[in-house]
Order: C-alpha cells, then sequence, then structure tokens
C-alpha cells in the first residue's frame, strides 16, 4: 500500500510540476487541430437505403416462395458484394459522365504538378483504361456500401464536396444496381429460351420423324391393310395424299408470294398469288407507269401520277398481304383436316381385325407418334412461358429511401477532431512532461530529485534575494539564523549527522584513519550550481553548533571560498601542495572566521598546472590525515564532476558526498553522468543530494509555519 501510495503521489507531482509543459502541448495540438480542420475541404455524405426481397418472384406462379433464413443471409451478403462490384461502379461512370467530372475525373497527379511547376516536364492526363481506373479508384473510395445490421436493408453512402452531388452519386449506385440485377434476370430468362428453341427444333424434327415412318408402315402394309373387310384405309390414303399435295402448294405460293412482295416484283406477285384484286390492281399500276413514262419529268401531270402510281402500289402491298394471310389461313384448315384424317386412320387401324404383328408395329409407331407430339406441346407451352416470362421480370430489390442532399458536412467531424486532438495532446503532453522529468529537464523537487538520482535527498535550499552589501548567502548563517534559508542548511546537516551515525554503527566508516573527524565532501555536476555557498554554510552551521569545523577549498582551478569571506591571502592550498610556500606548517596557513570561529583552508590563486596531481599526493593525504586528527568536521569544496577530474580522486578521503543540483537548471543527463563517475571512484561513500536555490515555494507550507522563520 505505501508503495503504491508512493507511486500515485510520484505521478501526481510529477503532472504538477509539469503541468505548464502539459497545457502548453495540449494547446499547441489543439491549434494545429483547428487549423487542420480549417484547411480540410468539407466532405457531405447522402444515404440510399436499398431493400432486398429475397422471396422468388414469378407473376405467372405468385404463390411460389421457398426460402429459408440461412439463404436469405447469404443472398443479402451477396447483393452486398455485388453493389461493391466495379462492374456497378463503372456503369454509373458511364452514364453520369464522370470522366469529365472536375471532382472525380482525371486530373494531373502530385508529381505532375511538381513538375510543370518546376518546368521540368508537362504532365499528361491519363487516357482509356487508365483513366478509367483513375476514376474508379476516386468514386470507390467515396462509396461506403454496409448491410443494415441483420436486417434486408443495405446502405449506399457517398461523399462528395458537392451534397446534390452525393445524393445524385448514391441514387446512380442504387438504380445501376437495380438495373443490372433486373437485365441478369432478363437475360438468364432468355438464355433458357434460347436452349429450349433447341430442344422444340428437336421435337419439332422427332414429331415429322415418328409421322413419316407411321406414313411409311402404312405406304409398306397398304395392300395388306386394304385388304381387310371393311377397311377403309385405301381410301383415307388416296384423301391424305391428295390434302397434303393440297397443302405443299399452297404452302409453296406463300413462300413465294412473300419473296416476291419483299422484292416488289408485282408481276411475280401477282402470277404467285392468282388474285382478280390483284390482277386488277397490277392492270391499272402498269396504266398508271406507262402514262408516267409519257409525262414531263416536271409537270403537275407528273407528280400527280407519281402519287398515283405509289397509292396503287402500296394498295398492292396490302391486298397482297391479305392474300397470303388468307393462303396461310387455308394452310393451317388443311393441317387440321391432315391431321384428324391420320388420326381416322390410326383409329381405324387399330379397332380392326389385322395381323398381331402389325398391330404391334402400328401401336408402337402411333405412341412414338403421341410422346413426340406431347413433348412438342410441352415445350412450345413452356417457350411461351418464358417468353412472357421475360417480359413480366421484376427487380428483387427496390429503394426505400432515396439520398437527400445532406445540410452539414460529415467531414471534417469538428468536435471529434477536437476531441481526438484533446486526448492526444493530453497524452502527448503527459508524455513529454516524463521524458523532461526523467530524462531531459532540471528537477523541481527534492523528491523528484531522488526519484531520478536513487541517492537520498536532504531536502531543498531556497533561493536568496541578498542586499547588495552581502556577499554569500552563507552570510546569513550568522545574520539571519531563525531564515528559510539557515533552516534548510541545519536541515542538511541534520541529514548528514544521520547518515554518518548510520555509516558508524554499520561498521562502514572509515578504520584506517588516524584521526575521528569526519570529511563531507560538497560538489556538483558543472559549475554554477552554488556548491561552494551551500559548502560554505554548512561548514558554518557545524561551527556555529559547536563542533570544530574546517572547510578545504579543493578547487584549485577556481578557488572561491576567500572570496565569500573577502579574505585576501598571499599563499594557499595551491602553494601547500605545490611546495612554493615558505611555511610548511599547516596551522599557518588556516584562516579564521571570526564570526563563526570556522577554520578555513583557502586557495588563493587558479592553478597553472594540472591539479589532480595535488590532491592525489602524499601531501594531500597527510593534509587529511592532519585534519581529522584536529577537527569534527571537515568540509571539501570539491571542483565540479564533469569538467574536472579532481572529484573523483577526493571522493576516496570523504566519509559522504554531498552532491549539489540547482533548481530547475542543472540537466538530468549531466547529474546521471557525474553520479555515475563518483560510482566508480576508489571508494564509494554514501551520496547525498541537495536541490539547492529553488524559485518557488510551497503555499500551504509557508503558510503553516510562516511564524517560525524570520528574513
Amino acid at each position: 500500500m505505501e508503495e503504491s501510495e508512493f507511486n500515485i503521489r510520484s505521478i501526481i507531482g510529477l503532472l504538477r510540476r509539469r503541468l505548464r509543459l502539459i497545457i502548453v502541448t495540449l494547446v499547441a495540438v489543439l491549434v494545429l487541430a483547428g487549423i487542420v480542420t480549417i484547411a480540410l475541404t468539407p466532405l457531405f455524405t447522402a444515404s440510399t437505403l436499398i431493400f432486398i426481397d429475397t422471396a422468388r418472384k414469378n407473376l405467372l406462379d405468385p404463390d411460389m416462395q421457398n426460402t429459408s433464413a440461412a439463404s436469405d443471409n447469404a443472398r443479402v451478403d451477396s447483393e452486398v458484394e455485388i453493389l461493391r462490384s466495379d462492374t456497378i461502379l463503372i456503369d454509373v461512370i458511364d452514364r453520369l459522365g464522370l470522366i469529365m467530372d472536375p471532382e472525380f475525373g482525371v486530373k494531373l497527379g502530385l508529381r505532375d504538378n511538381v513538375l510543370a511547376f518546376l518546368r521540368l516536364g508537362e504532365g499528361q492526363l491519363p487516357s482509356g483504361e487508365a483513366a478509367v481506373q483513375s476514376v474508379l479508384g476516386k468514386l470507390r473510395s467515396a462509396t461506403t456500401i454496409q448491410r443494415r445490421g441483420l436486417t434486408y436493408l443495405i446502405s449506399v453512402q457517398v461523399r462528395s464536396e458537392s451534397p446534390d452531388r452525393a445524393a445524385a452519386l448514391a441514387d446512380a449506385i442504387a438504380e445501376a444496381y437495380i438495373g443490372a440485377q433486373l437485365r441478369a434476370k432478363v437475360e438468364g430468362v432468355m438464355a433458357a429460351s434460347q436452349i429450349l428453341e433447341a430442344r422444340v427444333t428437336q421435337a419439332r424434327a422427332n414429331v415429322l420423324e415418328s409421322e413419316e415412318r407411321f406414313d411409311a408402315f402404312i405406304s409398306d402394309n397398304i395392300d395388306q391393310l386394304a385388304a381387310q373387310p371393311g377397311s377403309s384405309v385405301a381410301m383415307l390414303r388416296s384423301s391424305l395424299d391428295s390434302l397434303t399435295t393440297e397443302r405443299e402448294a399452297l404452302q409453296n405460293r406463300v413462300v413465294a408470294g412473300g419473296a416476291a412482295l419483299r422484292q416488289r416484283d408485282w408481276a411475280e406477285v401477282v402470277s404467285t398469288l392468282q388474285s382478280d384484286a390483284l390482277a386488277e390492281l397490277e392492270r391499272q399500276r402498269e396504266a398508271t407507269a406507262a402514262a408516267l413514262s409519257a409525262a414531263d419529268a416536271g409537270s403537275p401531270a407528273a407528280v400527280n401520277l407519281r402519287e398515283e402510281l405509289a397509292t396503287i402500289e402500296r394498295s398492292l402491298e396490302q391486298q397482297a398481304d391479305r392474300d397470303i394471310r388468307s393462303i396461310r389461313a387455308e394452310v393451317a384448315e388443311l393441317d387440321e383436316e391432315v391431321g384428324g384424317m391420320r388420326q381416322r386412320m390410326r383409329s381405324d387401324l387399330l379397332a380392326s381385325d389385322l395381323p398381331l404383328d402389325v398391330l404391334t408395329g402400328l401401336f408402337e409407331l402411333q405412341q412414338s407418334a403421341d410422346l413426340a407430339r406431347a413433348q412438342l406441346q410441352t415445350l412450345l407451352a413452356r417457350g411461351s412461358d418464358l417468353r412472357v416470362q421475360a417480359e413480366l421480370q421484376l427487380s428483387d430489390s427496390r429503394i426505400v429511401s432515396r439520398a437527400m442532399p445532406p445540410a452539414q458536412p460529415s467531414f471534417p467531424n469538428t468536435r471529434l477532431i477536437l476531441l481526438l486532438a484533446g486526448l492526444g495532446g493530453l497524452g502527448l503532453g503527459i508524455g513529454l512532461a516524463f521524458v523532461y522529468e526523467n530524462f531531459v529537464g532540471g528537477f523541481l523537487s527534492d523528491t523528484q530529485l531522488a526519484t531520478v538520482t536513487r541517492k537520498p535527498s536532504l531536502g531543498e535550499v531556497p533561493l536568496q534575494k541578498l542586499p547588495a552589501d552581502t556577499v554569500s548567502a552563507a552570510k546569513l548563517m550568522v545574520d539571519a539564523p531563525l531564515s528559510r534559508y539557515a533552516e534548510s542548511i541545519r536541515r542538511i546537516r541534520a541529514g548528514i549527522d544521520l547518515h554518518l551515525s548510520e555509516g558508524r554503527e554499520s561498521g562502514q566508516m572509515r578504520a584506517s584513519r588516524a584521526g575521528s573527524g569526519k570529511v563531507v565532501m560538497v560538489t556538483s555536476s558543472v559549475s554554477g550550481e552554488g556548491k561552494t555557498t551551500i559548502a560554505l554554510s554548512l561548514a558554518r552551521a557545524y561551527a556555529v553548533s559547536g563542533k570544530k569545523t574546517l572547510i578545504i577549498d579543493c578547487d584549485l582551478r577556481r578557488p572561491s571560498v576567500h572570496k565569500h569571506l573577502s579574505f585576501d591571502p598571499n599563499v594557499g592550498l595551491l602553494e601547500y601542495l605545490a611546495g612554493r610556500s615558505e611555511p610548511k606548517s599547516l596551522g599557518s596557513l588556516i584562516m579564521r572566521d571570526d564570526q563563526t570561529g570556522l577554520s578555513v583552508l583557502v586557495g588563493s590563486r587558479r592553478s597553472d598546472i594540472p591539479t589532480d596531481q595535488l590532491v592525489t599526493g602524499v601531501t594531500f593525504g597527510n593534509l587529511i590525515e592532519a585534519a581529522t586528527s584536529n577537527f569534527d568536521i571537515i568540509i571539501l569544496d570539491t571542483p565540479p564532476v564533469l569538467p574536472v577530474v579532481d572529484a573523483i580522486y577526493l571522493a576516496r578521503h570523504a566519509d559522504a558526498v554531498l552532491f549539489i543540483a540547482k533548481w530547475s537548471s542543472t540537466a538530468q543527463s549531466e547529474v546521471r553522468s557525474a553520479l555515475e563517475r563518483l560510482g566508480g571512484s576508489m571508494r564509494n561513500p554514501p551520496i547525498l543530494t541537495v536541490l539547492n536555490q529553488q524559485a518557488e515555494t510551497r503555499a500551504g507550507y509557508g503558510r503553516a509555519y510562516g511564524g517560525y522563520y524570520e528574513g
């Protein structure tokens, strides 16, 4: 529970510290989304609703319905795929002429436009199949076809820059689909009718063959059949032959007359059809034609004769058509008479007392003829039904709701885009806050510092606005001992004491050192962190508490402790370590802070030689041994870890390292790198962190405890 509580508090603290970054990111994303939304071309979506009737429709048999739920679902899903097919869309493209449409039509691509703009080439519009494919792709991407749940309704939605065009396209797709469905049904019926026609032709041949076989049987056995008592076969046969001959003659006249009429050979028409009315009309035609040939071509008489001739020819054509129909009626009557005579002959034969073999042959021929005629009648009836059915086909689908031009654009959805952008911006802001908090930005709280470095944090030191005559904030330890600054330094001192006592109890303290004094090293990752101020303030805090305290300015490259104390020494630690000072006694180099009794070993000037060889020498080691023998607390103000290597060597002398990070300034990568270098030193003393120069105070904390501070 405590760990979960800590994690929640850490997250809330992170969000609070980086709230500004989160808000800026959120606003930036929302502004960008708003600009994009305004720049986007609005699209309107129109929808047409189609109902699929899965019942089989046959107007010749309206009660025929034999479908199931499973087949219905499969049927509707199949119709959805048909609606999505390229065939339907290409039909719409051809019908509406979308090839030249300003929105869906053929246009130059981005590459061609760029090349034309740069005058590197001239773009060419695609043509032919490429143009159709281009328009087809645009129309397909703008069309959405889907089934409404498990209903029999299909929605056709089309997006367009124009609301009227969107509605027109949605209706056009639905109409093209219904038209294609109806054509498919008619074509299916006509294909069946064509197949049936071939079977009818074969059935007619079978009937004719059966009749010929029957006639041949009678001819082959006419003598035997006629010899039967009371047989009328010979007479019926003779009458049948006569009727057949007469029918063939009339049929030949119909064929010849029709051919002559089509060729407008009037003399042949009259000769073939042998009609008195036709003969009289032909005589009038010849007389009128003769008069016309004798008249002048442009005279009124010629015009009248020409009109009269045309009238006579029309009369000839009408009369010939009537005569042909009359002859065909006679042929039909003869066919009926021949059929009746054949049936009578067969009945008489089958009823006569013929030999068994003859009767058996006649019966077989009769049955074969009857079956052939029955099959022909069935095929003719079915063919007639198919022809009627092709004319009475109905579509299985219908439009139940036509598309209406939408009043509002469907894209862009401003609310949805801004909502998603807000959520995305919030997530991005939190992500950036996490990255900035843990990898890029500075530290804003001691909790964050401890979390990132995984080192104990001793607190935060507030940023102080010093008077013009105050050189260093360390002076507040004397001038304002009850200030927040002084209290934060004492809190750091308490934390160091706690860690030093814990180290003593656990046996981790240095045992080889002669003295009992404790060495506290103060450093930072880079310069400008305020480590010297903290080191001097901490030393003064120890001195004021009654501890014999020594602060050593180990920053030989840029010594500054003497400046904070307004000292002006001639010699210092650099001269002592380099052997340049005249006195060899350490005591002669130590200066005293009159206000706190603090002992100070300062530096005097910058080193002109590498300093790492000085702090790693025997002289410096002896200095530390002497200091721990004579002082309770020794504060080492060291150079920063990253630019100078000295701090890594100085860490082996420390019982604790106080690492300073500047509030909202020191990069986390620099802190990590510095701590890694310190961790790789010869000894690994406990590293304690402090967040310095905090510019913001906790309002609640200040209100609750403001009376405890002064200054």
